[in-house]
């Protein structure tokens, strides 16, 4: 398969990620599952908007490989908070517990955090709906989101089948499916979209093999504005540098 080609199945696997988001969260206020909350509308719109952004990539792939970051200053815990209440409805479907710790105070360095929100939210919402559609009917998802060291560090958990220890190299590559994927719809391409917008912001993830009973994926994203609050314009030069190899 070729860069153009991988590039393509990568945005259809998202923007049907993200349509199957948007879909559940409206069925589930038709059904009266669940209330149609402001918060939860923002977060359904915030999901459309990431799919209008991605059929923009789409067409731009289509006569050329575009994986373009667009680096502005965020709120992203705001933006976090919206990818979890947009996968609600998702889990509920499947009778999951759904469960988010967060730090207590937010940090001001989350307010003034550095990144493309479109990215972000692809990252969040991809392991999110992998979290659901690995875990079966009544098991449990837990997300632990918050600072350490300067980053901010973003945990995700099932109680899905886990991941083998022999996969977790190979987990991220294009078009890869583990054998916990036998069975389960799906392309292979959420995990490589994962590892490439999590690198484009000079962060990192990762998947815990070391259990059979689960799998957590962890993102770690550095997101501060260390030229202090500035346009995303005067802030490229911040972003590149913390993605220098050190």
């Amino acid at each position: 398969m070729n860069d153009r080609s991988e590039r393509l199945g990568e945005l259809i696997h998202d923007m049907r990620n993200k349509l199957t988001i948007a879909r559940a969260n409206v069925e589930a206020f038709i059904d009266g599952k669940l209330a149609p909350s402001a918060e939860r509308l923002g977060a359904v719109l915030q999901t459309l908007i990431q799919v209008d952004e991605l059929m923009k990539d789409f067409r731009a792939a289509s006569s050329a490989v575009d994986t373009h970051v667009q680096f502005q200053e965020i709120d992203v815990c705001a933006l976090l908070a919206r990818e979890y209440r947009s996968i609600e409805a998702v889990a509920n479907a499947k009778r999951l517990s759904f469960e988010v710790r967060r730090c207590a105070v937010p940090s001001e360095a989350c307010s003034h955090f550095v990144g493309d929100p479109v990215r972000i939210g692809q990252v969040v919402s991809n392991l999110l709906l992998n979290a659901v559609r690995y875990t079966p009917a009544g098991g449990s998802i837990a997300v632990d989101c918050g600072r350490h060291g300067g980053e901010i560090a973003i945990a995700i958990s099932d109680s899905g089948p886990g991941v083998k220890t022999e996969e977790a190299e190979r987990i991220f590559e294009p078009g890869y499916r583990g054998a916990a994927a036998k069975g389960t719809p799906g392309s292979g391409f959420g995990l490589s979209i994962v590892k490439e917008y999590v690198e484009s912001h000079g962060g990192s993830v990762s998947v815990d093999s070391s259990s059979d009973q689960g799998a957590t994926f962890t993102v770690r994203l550095p997101g501060t504005a260390e030229c202090g609050p500035v346009t995303a314009v005067q802030c490229e030069s911040c972003v590149a540098a913390r993605r220098r190899p050190r």
